[in-house]
């Protein structure tokens, strides 16, 4: 299969497209590039100017199967496409490199369940081994299949749900972990089916079981060093990197959109270590930003633990990057972090918490005028689908709880 290529992009939701030509076409499509109809890609255009082309990234290649796989930037009118999520993330990858000498450096844990017949394929709980762990085998295969696609990663586990499981995504340049994440999701789907399975990314598969997250590891890199690092610090955190966290919660409201762009995203959140009061330490793995422990300046990072896996990375790392750019400059001061049980000590009553629903999180991000710029044309249609979305599920769509709970009435 040499002589296939594979060429891939996103829709604005994150969902992967595929087009396969053939490898003396695929010179043509690096110079001419590779037409398709942009009407038919959610989120991109209207029938009336559907013409869209696809220009393959050609620094770098990932092998699904054999066959190699390129990511492409959208292109619209011989100019890149201001809706292609992968086109925002990699213009603000280039302004702030340009006018900051700054890299993103980032890591993603993906949670994910692992089902057959629609029901989790074990009751083992975190950490687990076979035979408690019957997915054993499968996440080998997972890792077979993620080396072989030429995909870094760092570990693989059982997580606390029955059937839950873990793969993380070894650190990587910002474009680099967006193209990874969307990959990974799919060689994991793609794994799990050939063995009778499904693999579930859901943010909220089973009530009364634990969310799915995909917590992201974010550090800011100049000239060859970490500059979140600073080694008199309590958190080995410089003040560049809590200036930072401040950005990131002056937008959160906004954020969550992005991060957790479903309706049933909502239902993860608060329940199980996933986020829902906004506050950042070292210890409680309910914190909205968590400071994990690390051994050397390379490994000075902040984990964002509220983003769910139905986000799509392109966006989210997007939002990130700009809210804890704004931070940056305008040198905001974090709140005082918390180590106290916020339960225990009645704290939580006095945080603030992340938005509800979508709906609200939505009306965060249209006030935004910081992130709606960022997002350009790719929030605008963002915007536009989430709210059908919302509404679609609140005025519309008849769920399994509305009849079992008012059938009888």
């Amino acid at each position: 299969m040499k002589s296939i290529i594979s060429l891939r992009f996103s829709d604005i939701n994150g969902v992967l497209k595929e087009i396969l030509i053939s490898e003396n076409e695929f010179k043509k499509a690096c110079s001419n590039g590779v037409w398709f109809d942009g009407s038919s890609i959610e989120g991109f255009a209207r029938r009336f100017e559907s013409d869209m082309m696809l220009i393959p990234d050609t620094s770098f290649y990932y092998t699904i199967n054999g066959i190699k796989t390129y990511f492409c930037d959208v292109y619209k009118a011989g100019k890149p496409f201001e809706g292609d999520p992968r086109t925002v993330l990699k213009k603000i990858l280039k302004d702030i490199h340009e006018k900051h000498g700054f890299k993103l450096v980032a890591a993603g844990e993906l949670e994910f369940y692992i089902l057959r017949d629609h029901e989790p394929i074990d009751g083992g709980s975190y950490f687990d081994v076979s035979p408690r762990d019957k997915a054993n085998l499968i996440k080998i295969a997972i890792a077979e299949k993620l080396s072989e696609a030429r995909i870094a990663w760092s570990m693989g586990h059982h997580e606390v749900g029955p059937g839950q499981n873990e793969v993380d995504i070894l650190h990587d340049e910002g474009l680099r972990i967006a193209d990874k994440t969307l990959l990974a999701k799919n060689i994991i789907k793609l794994v799990c089916e050939a063995e009778g399975l499904k693999a579930s990314f859901m943010p909220k598969l089973f009530y009364g079981k634990p969310g799915n997250g995909f917590h992201i590891h974010l550090s800011l890199w100049k000239d060859g060093e970490n500059i979140f690092f600073n080694e008199s610090d309590r958190y080995k955190l410089s003040d560049l990197a809590k200036n930072f966290i401040a950005g990131i919660f002056e937008h959160v409201d906004a954020i969550t959109a992005i991060a957790n762009p479903t309706v049933n995203s909502y239902k993860r959140l608060g329940e199980f270590e996933a986020p829902k009061y906004i506050y950042w330490g070292m210890k409680n793995r309910d914190a909205l930003i968590r400071i994990p422990e690390f051994t050397n300046m390379d490994g000075a990072r902040i984990e964002y633990r509220a983003s769910d896996p139905s986000a799509n990375p392109y966006l989210l790392l997007t939002v990130l990057l700009v809210a804890g750019l704004d931070g940056i400059k305008r040198n905001l001061e974090p709140p005082k972090s918390i180590e106290e049980d916020i339960y225990e000590y009645g704290l939580y009553k006095k945080l603030p918490t992340l938005p509800p629903n979508l709906e609200k999180a939505l009306d965060s991000l249209e006030k935004d005028s910081l992130l709606r710029d960022a997002l350009g044309v790719a929030g605008e249609n963002f915007l536009k689908l989430k709210r059908e979305e919302w509404s679609e599920y609140a005025s519309r769509r008849i769920t399994d709880w509305e009849y079992e709970r008012y059938f009888e009435v």
